[in-house]
């Protein structure tokens, strides 16, 4: 049956609404594929982002299917055409079927290769991507205007709870971060020096941070793996962050040192925005690195300082709470911890097996520093007890150390005192030593600006330079560049004592130093006290008596020795030294076995000595059957011996010898006055009577 005319307008018509939803879905799929230019949004977008903030472009808009809307290379740009934030691709998912507004309709965001550049420096992030109930992001770093690495991580994810994503911070539900690294901040390395805060009418505002709008967060878990923050690292770091009313709360800190629970620190952390300060503590085992961070994170150079110093065998034991005040001119710091290195190390190469003690500062920027009792153990026992107390305003170091079984060298070491400062001391047995002082903390450290006083007893022996000693026993004091040494009390190892008192005028420079003397021998080994410098022919010899001397301790000091002293040697083989040889062989030629009988024997010098000349004018040598006495110079810098000395008959003061003195005096005047001149190891012994001219001259005897 043949159809109508309305039939064919009817067809004619579904025809063309046919070919015209056919187009609009060939459009509709265009626009899918390749999107539209953005300049046809770009009123659209115009209206979006208010004039004061800039402008935002896009080089194509598209709509694919699970990402939503894709906006290829947005670029926001400020006022002046300063770049804010680009991307290489954002998308931005909605939910269709609902009335709700649109920014509560946001389901999904995503955006790669994301850059950000606020008021100062650049922030990229390789991949953001927010959908459901989870947030992750890739590869972010943010960095100084000049390129510096202020933080960055490898991966972070988070998982949220359901609502509009408008209110993204309360969905927060967990989050956990992979390859946390948090910089820290320079400063120019010689900041301690110029830190001078400007006089108030000088000083810029400081910003009021209570107006920092911080998102409401209410106990959000984290949790950190391989985290580097400050210089603070662990393996894994776990607690809370809690966000609003100006404050900042990270409690229930947890660090895992070593990733399986051995090494734990615990601690929290407030930021309170109104009041710009921080709070924070830390308790349990920190790497000596960590602790390194702490201070360095805290800008305290001072504590740095020290711990540099210091080689860890292992973790260190801490519990450390600070308060740092952010507006400077409040001046508010106080910092307060204590600490053990159960596992032993080393301090300046010190070693010890265990080691505890405090740290304390406070004042602007930590200028001032309590450093002790720092208590240092070898075995069960402690071997050093070391207090500090650091002001570097005023550029000093006060300190007290006691010390009970370090070294000698040890113990100066451990106190950082400048060479020349204490004399050479070594012992088999560590003594006891306890000194207290102040030296300057800036200031090159010399002996004129070190001011010490203390105690030194070795019971059980000591060596002062080559000297040997079987106990030891002084007061000390240094001030002005003088040591001195005080109630000495030193005995030898062969018997004998030393009292009185010696000091050291040790110049700034390259002056020498000058000795000072004033000493009191008891019955004292030669042996002990020439032994060490080569004189060891003296084995038996004893001294007695009282010396004074000053000198210059270089290639001058036998020109620049003053000297005063009454001494008695007793007992030993005098006679036998390299001196005396020519009166041995002189006597051995002209009385036949005198040499036998002249080796026990004593001597007396009374004299005083200038410029390295020696004047005595009473010395007089004791023999058993013959003694010489008489008046002598020597003269040290040049080595040349001249006296004139007169023989006597037995040892005098012993009864034959004041029996026969008085009669034999003019014969010995007469015959046995004899004249001794050229070095002491070796002079020329002349017999200058009436027996020597008719000897003849081939009586003088002495060595070349």
């Amino acid at each position: 049956m043949a159809r109508g005319p309305g039939f064919l307008r009817a067809a004619h018509a579904l025809l063309w609404i046919a070919g015209c939803l056919g187009a609009v879905l060939f459009l509709l799929l265009c626009v899918a594929a390749y999107g539209i230019p953005g300049a046809w949004v770009q009123e659209a977008l115009d209206a979006a982002v208010p004039a004061e903030t800039g402008r935002l472009t896009v080089a194509r808009v598209s709509y694919r299917l699970g990402a939503g809307i894709v906006l290829d290379r947005p670029l926001l740009c400020r006022p002046d055409g300063g770049v804010l934030a680009s991307a290489d691709r954002c998308a931005i998912g909605l939910r269709l079927f609902t009335l709700a507004p649109l920014r509560d309709r946001v389901d999904a965001l995503s955006a790669e290769r994301l850059y950000v550049a606020p008021g100062s420096g650049v922030v990229t992030l390789g991949r953001v991507a927010l959908k459901d109930d989870a947030l992750s992001a890739e590869d972010l770093a943010v960095r100084a205007d000049d390129g510096y690495l202020l933080a960055s991580f490898r991966r972070a994810s988070a998982t949220l709870r359901e609502g509009p994503l408008a209110a993204l911070p309360r969905l927060l539900e967990r989050v956990s971060i992979d390859r946390l690294f948090v910089a820290q901040i320079r400063y120019d390395p010689n900041r301690v020096i110029e830190r001078e805060l400007p006089p108030p009418e000088l000083r810029p505002p400081f910003p009021d941070l209570s107006k920092i709008p911080l998102p409401d967060i209410h106990a959000l878990p984290f949790r950190l793996t391989d985290p580097d923050l400050l210089e603070i690292r662990a393996r894994v770091l776990e607690g809370t962050l809690a966000s609003g009313n100006g404050l900042v709360r990270l409690q229930g800190l947890r660090m895992d040192v070593d990733g399986a629970g051995r090494q734990l620190a615990e601690g929290e952390l407030t930021l309170a925005l109104p009041k710009a300060r921080v709070r924070a503590s830390i308790r349990g085992f920190i790497y000596l690195e960590n602790l390194r961070g702490i201070w360095h994170a805290a800008d305290l150079p001072v504590i740095e300082d020290y711990l540099s110093k210091i080689e860890l065998n292992g973790p260190a034991w801490g519990d450390c709470s600070f308060t740092i005040g952010l507006n400077i001119y409040d001046d508010v710091f106080r910092l307060r911890t204590n600490f053990i290195a159960p596992q032993g190390g080393s301090y300046l190469g010190v070693p010890f097996d265990e080691a505890g003690g405090a740290i304390t500062c406070r004042g602007i920027w930590g200028t001032k520093a309590e450093i002790g009792p720092i208590i240092l153990r070898r075995g069960e026992n402690p071997v050093a007890s070391c207090d500090f107390h650091i002001d570097t305003d005023a550029d000093r170091i006060d300190f007290s150390a006691q010390s009970t079984g370090l070294a000698p060298e040890e113990f100066l070491r451990l106190l950082e005192l400048p060479d020349g400062s204490l004399p050479d001391i070594a012992a088999d047995v560590p003594p006891t030593i306890s000194i207290s002082g102040h030296l300057p903390y800036y200031a090159e450290t010399t002996p004129g600006n070190v001011f010490l006083r203390g105690h030194v007893a070795a019971p059980q022996g000591a060596r002062v330079d080559r000297l040997p000693l079987a106990a030891l026993e002084t007061d000390l004091s240094m001030r002005r560049g003088v040591l001195s040494l005080n109630g000495l009390s030193a005995t030898f190892p062969r018997g004998g004592a030393a009292r009185g008192a010696l000091s050291f005028a040790i110049p700034d420079g390259d002056a020498p130093a000058t000795l000072s003397a004033a000493l009191h021998l008891t019955d004292a080994s030669l042996a002990d006290l020439l032994g060490p410098y080569g004189q060891d022919a003296l084995s038996k010899c004893v001294v007695t008596g009282f010396v004074d001397l000053r000198g210059r301790l270089d290639d001058t000091f036998p020109k620049s020795l003053q000297a005063e002293y009454n001494l008695t040697v007793d007992g030993g083989l005098i006679q036998r030294l390299p001196l005396f040889a020519g009166l041995t062989d002189l006597l051995a030629d002209h009385v036949p076995g005198i040499a036998s009988v002249t080796d026990s024997s004593s001597a007396r010098l009374v004299g005083t000595t200038d410029k390295g000349l020696f004047r005595i004018p009473a010395f007089s040598l004791d023999g058993d059957l013959l003694s010489i006495e008489g008046p002598a110079t020597y003269d040290l810098p040049n080595d040349n011996l001249d006296a004139e000395v007169t023989a006597g008959n037995f040892k005098k003061g012993s009864v034959m010898g004041t029996l026969t003195r008085w009669a034999t005096v003019p014969v010995n005047r007469f015959l046995w006055r004899v004249h001794v001149s050229g070095p002491i190891a070796g002079p020329k012994w002349t017999i200058v009577t009436f027996l020597g001219r008719l000897l003849g001259q081939d009586t003088d005897k002495g060595q070349p």
